[in-house]
């Protein structure tokens, strides 16, 4: 079993293209998620959590793609502490991958891999917050010592956001949705607002609740077709209770947005009757009538039947 400084110096020394980030920029958001609480065990899957992490920590180093996720998470098996499980009767493809000492496709990697995992030691210390930080100093200080400035704005304001997410899951756990039209206006805190996107595509897996779109890619880039739409808007009632949100895709955001559809009081989609549509049958709004919409697998986090009476009352054209 390796200790703590064990795995320093493995960090520390993870082979790579000379100043190349991808790596350390990967890890990097590997423990921002598991700070976050996305990542709750031993199995790092590319999800698009991972993917807009990454992508954010690789932005902070000018001239480098923040779509090439797959690499690193492909060749940090060959540090000594980063392991690579196999999708479902995958196992034999991707030992013959990994013994070819070839480079997979995006495509491929997520064919062949379910998830990556860190040594079981390894991942015990960057769950434990003085440990963690040991570690991410220790990246910092070893692979950004001219990017320090961003890279550790970058972890401040996450560590807000984070914050800011589980206070969002308190109020719900803890407080009955309540909301008014005529609040005190304030000014939209910027951590709060990443925060509720962030719950928002969490708990609806990055997918539009009326169609159930859901887009990723297999080339790493982090696609998000969908949006973190207010019921009762913002400018309204400067409310970002995560009950008075809701996942769409751009279509039907503007189109809830618009009234010419709403949701019941059983989550079912209404349509309005104001509407004169042409093209595609698949397309058409009037065939999601009465059709019963995705949601989140914890019923408290539902759409606040609250919110959507006043958006039946006040947008939806009857």
């Amino acid at each position: 079993m390796h200790t703590l400084q064990e795995y320093l110096e493995m960090i520390e020394n993870l082979r790579r293209y000379p100043n190349a980030p991808y790596k350390p920029c990967l890890l990097l958001a590997i423990i921002q998620l598991v700070e976050q609480g996305d990542i709750l065990e031993n199995r790092v899957r590319l999800s698009n959590r991972l993917k807009d992490a990454f992508a954010r920590y690789i932005a902070q180093i000018p001239g480098w793609d923040p779509k090439n996720i797959h690499n690193p998470f492909y060749h940090l098996k060959n540090d000594g502490f980063w392991h690579l499980a196999p999708s479902v009767d995958r196992t034999i493809q991707l030992s013959s991958l990994i013994g070819s000492s070839r480079s997979p496709s995006s495509r491929q990697l997520h064919e062949l891999v379910d998830y990556g995992c860190f040594d079981e030691p390894l991942f015990i210390f960057l769950t434990q917050p003085d440990k963690r930080e040991i570690v991410r100093q220790a990246i910092i200080e070893r692979y950004f010592p001219d990017d320090r400035q961003g890279i550790e704005y970058l972890v401040a304001e996450e560590h807000q956001i984070g914050e800011h997410r589980q206070l969002l899951i308190q109020e719900v756990a803890e407080h009955p949705f309540l909301y008014s039209v005529t609040p005190e206006p304030s000014e939209e805190n910027p951590a709060r607002r990443q925060a509720f996107r962030q719950e928002i595509m969490r708990i609806y897996n990055y997918t539009c609740a009326i169609c159930r779109l859901r887009v990723a890619t297999v080339d790493g880039e982090s696609v998000t077709v969908t949006d973190a739409a207010h019921i009762i808007p913002f400018r309204i009632s400067y409310n970002d209770d995560i009950r008075n949100g809701i996942s769409l895709c751009k279509l039907h955001h503007w189109v809830f947005d618009r009234g010419l559809i709403s949701l019941n009081e059983t989550y079912r989609v209404k349509v309005s009757r104001f509407i004169d549509e042409e093209g595609p049958v698949e397309w058409r709004l009037s065939n999601l009538h009465n059709k019963d919409i995705f949601l989140p697998q914890q019923e408290m986090l539902y759409p606040a039947q609250e919110a959507l009476a006043w958006h039946r009352d006040e947008v939806f054209r009857q």
